[in-house]
């Protein structure tokens, strides 16, 4: 290579995705929907394969107004990106390049991290408490922008709406930045988002089409907050990153609220099944409130080769900043049983295994 990166680029760690398995049932490393898109979506998709010559509307003002009219707030509050990972980095572009300084929890999401390392910002990491973030300590670090990834990924844990509001009012950062890409997947969504913030100025939050929509392949997300942080976002972002197929699947998705549904109950139940079944197996998973569980095993690299050969494929923590632990996606019913037979291999039985695993 005749050029050489940025100095501060050699010390970025990057991004390592999960691997897939052989099966789609198999599959648990990487979050994804287990019940797919909407059955609606290839009519939303053929329709728009005969735009696909023309450019896509570069402010996705369609699918915007639909969006302010869920949320409660006005069209020029939001901002459509290429996932929610584009956004973050475009954050990192507006808010942080040359100097900045961003604050997240310990693990952190890890595009939080490399978007901030990317452009020469400083990233202070504040190790969570019993698994959450720890606010208070968050509350003390002078930052451009904090993140605040509710519910968390990796762990799956919360903060409520209320500690939420008041570490953006105490807190020393400029900008919070929530991030809900699982927030569906909590008890009551209406009552943890933190969208009636964004109006106070301090306060952005992020979401994602990847995760309750199943669009994690079409790649669209959006961001909520004041119209000073969206107008500044928009002169750094490229003109046509959101393209004309994941704008017409974002707007079908948004209109199959019965599909939304069924994956959302198809999630929460499934999770308690799968935290039963690893308790069966001696493995106490930390209280999720997303579509995964993360998992202390005593032999992180030995569990996930051990489950990979009978078809399943997790996430290993030290991946994702905690060492020690695996991370498994809600599976399919199919996938759920898949699991169940891996574990039977993997782990002895505790006593208080029920017919239902067997």
């Amino acid at each position: 290579m005749t050029i050489a990166p940025r100095p501060w680029v050699n010390d970025i760690q990057a991004y390592r995705p999960g691997t897939a398995s052989a099966s789609e049932d198999g599959s648990m490393a990487s979050n994804e929907s287990p019940l797919g898109a909407s059955p609606r979506l290839g009519t939303a998709l053929a329709e728009a394969v005969s735009r696909l010559h023309r450019y896509p509307d570069p402010l996705a003002r369609e699918l915007c107004a639909k969006l302010a009219s869920l949320h409660g707030v006005h069209p020029d509050q939001i901002l459509v990106g290429n996932g929610s990972d584009e956004l973050i980095f475009l954050l990192s572009t507006a808010f942080l390049a040359q100097g900045g300084h961003a604050v997240c929890a310990e693990p952190a999401y890890q595009i939080d991290a490399i978007s901030a390392a990317s452009v020469n910002a400083r990233v202070t990491r504040v190790p969570l408490t019993a698994w959450t973030h720890d606010l208070d300590a968050m509350s003390r670090v002078r930052a451009d922008i904090a993140y605040v990834v509710n519910p968390h990924n990796p762990t799956g844990t919360i903060r409520s709406l209320a500690e939420i509001k008041a570490y953006s009012e105490s807190g020393a950062a400029g900008l919070v930045v929530v991030d809900e890409a699982y927030i569906d997947f909590t008890e009551d969504p209406g009552a943890m988002t933190a969208i009636p913030l964004i109006d106070s100025g301090r306060v952005a939050v992020l979401r994602t089409f990847s995760k309750i929509h199943g669009l994690a392949g079409l790649r669209i997300g959006y961001l909520v907050a004041g119209r000073d942080v969206i107008g500044a976002l928009r002169k750094v972002r490229a003109p046509f990153s959101v393209g004309t197929l994941a704008q017409a699947a974002a707007l079908n998705a948004l209109e199959d609220t019965g599909h939304r549904d069924a994956v959302r109950e198809h999630t929460l139940r499934v999770r308690s099944e799968l935290t039963s079944l690893l308790a069966v197996h001696g493995l106490h998973a930390v209280e999720s409130h997303a579509n995964f569980v993360l998992v202390p095993v005593p032999d992180e690299a030995g569990f996930v080769a051990a489950v990979a050969a009978h078809g399943v494929s997790v996430r290993p923590g030290s991946a994702l900043g905690a060492p020690g632990t695996v991370r498994i996606s809600v599976p399919t019913e199919a996938g759920l049983a898949l699991l169940a037979g891996a574990l039977h291999h993997v782990l002895p039985v505790n006593h208080l295994e029920t017919s239902d695993h067997r």
